[in-house]
């Protein structure tokens, strides 16, 4: 079978930006006639994005363990591979994970192997305007390397902000303005199709595209884009994996002094309405604590859970998967304890 011209969108956005929600709302409104697809890239070796996006209408694969640098090559053409050749979709979208470089990945969809085969569209960037005054994000390359890459950027959660924080996006925009198609504010998920199709300045011949990153813009937060990301993948990852009493998996990752940890259960992982509040309040309080997203069962509901600094997300789960949920932090300091206050929320034992 001969596979030309299927469109391709990179959906980008640092942790919580709500990645997931737009694209939920993108599958709802496939176009008749077209078949899409979705390829998920995450930082932790769970894989919950293609938990919570798995519908019987839509190919949905799952690349995890990405590296924060860039998704390793060899699995991102893989998984890439596999998914054109199984579902044969008319358009991809990409999911790169919340603290990646999506340059990288538009590499190697520019790779001459897949000329003619994708045909690469406007790449999309969600931002959570509130993080604009947490130095955490303004200061890790990730975040403005997602913004300066995308085409159209997505000022998403708009139905949470003030004044303020809408003035404070349009202040910030300015800047990127003249390199994008698309500005915007977007509320749960909300999102015009034709963005999809907008121009990209990413040509679709590799040797035309150079990445020189002149970006004379100035961000205002002393942000140095003068990182060049070897990607020799020889950066300190470190993996482990332990198995715990009741069928529970533990997956744990160091990659760039960020930690995640991971938990995968054959049955369900369960805990009531008061100790997932008291978890709640220790996650928040806890200074590295960048986010929380899982499928668990609070008192006996099944639940797709997303918390982050910034705010909780408790919604029913239609997902069949077994009970899975990841914790990502940006240092050690003090995680040690949140990690057993974590496991004993759920009752999970060594």
């Amino acid at each position: 079978m001969s596979y030309k011209g299927i469109k391709v969108n990179i959906i980008t956005g640092f942790l919580g930006a709500g990645k997931t929600t737009l694209i939920k709302q993108l599958l709802k409104q496939v176009p008749d006639g077209e078949s899409w697809a979705v390829l998920v890239n995450e930082f932790g070796e769970v894989g919950i994005d293609g938990a919570l996006l798995e519908t019987e209408q839509v190919a949905i694969k799952q690349v995890p363990g990405g590296c924060l640098c860039c998704v390793s090559s060899a699995a991102f053409s893989v998984g890439l591979n596999e998914l054109i050749k199984q579902a044969a979709p008319s358009r991809i979208l990409i999911e790169p994970t919340g603290i990646g470089h999506p340059q990288q990945i538009m590499q190697q969809l520019l790779a001459d192997h897949y000329q003619g085969v994708l045909d690469i569209r406007a790449s999309i960037c969600l931002m959570d305007v509130r993080n604009l005054s947490d130095p955490r994000y303004l200061g890790h390359p990730a975040f403005f390397d997602q913004i300066e890459q995308a085409d159209v950027l997505l000022a998403s959660k708009a139905d949470t902000y003030d004044e303020k924080d809408e003035e404070g996006f349009v202040t910030f925009a300015k800047q990127f303005a003249d390199a994008k198609s698309v500005v915007a504010l977007s509320a749960q998920g909300s999102f015009d199709l034709s963005w999809l199709d907008l121009h990209t300045k990413h040509r679709t011949h590799s040797h035309d595209h150079d990445h020189d990153h002149d970006h004379d813009h100035d961000h205002d937060h002393d942000h140095d884009h003068d990182h060049d990301h070897d990607h020799d993948h020889d950066h300190g990852i470190n993996k482990v994996q332990t198995a715990l009493r009741g069928g529970v998996m533990r997956y744990q990752k160091v990659d760039q002094n960020l930690l995640s940890v991971g938990w995968l259960s054959e049955g369900a992982l369960s805990a009531t309405d008061d100790r997932f509040n008291q978890l709640v309040s220790v996650l928040t309080d806890c200074d590295s604590f960048w986010r929380f997203k899982g499928v668990v069962e609070i008192d006996g509901r099944v639940m797709n859970i997303n918390i982050t600094s910034k705010e909780i997300h408790v919604s029913p789960s239609d997902s069949s998967l077994t009970s899975r949920f990841e914790c990502i932090f940006s240092d050690f300091d003090g995680v040690s304890e949140v990690l057993k206050t974590i496991e004993n929320t759920f009752r999970i034992y060594e």
